[in-house]
């Protein structure tokens, strides 16, 4: 099984989702470049989310947290 999220791994994702406005999603990786850009994203948010696919829809943060590499919650743990 895997270890619950650290701390350090849910302060990053929160700040990700901070620059991801709700109505970038469903959104694919423009979509929610043009989000993080009109909220004002630091250049380190705005560089992750330029590693995203070009061609894949996302419908919430954590799905961009995971395609970025990063793990979430098992859902079946709650």
């Amino acid at each position: 099984m895997e270890p619950e999220l650290t701390h350090d791994e849910i302060e990053a994702r929160s700040r990700l989702g901070r620059y991801i406005p709700m109505a970038s999603l469903p959104g694919d990786r423009d979509d929610l470049m043009a989000g993080a850009t009109d909220l004002n994203a630091p250049d380190e948010v705005l560089a992750e989310l330029e590693r995203l696919p070009e061609d894949e829809v996302f419908e919430t943060v954590s799905e961009v947290w995971a395609a970025l590499g990063h793990r979430n919650e098992d859902a079946t743990r709650r």
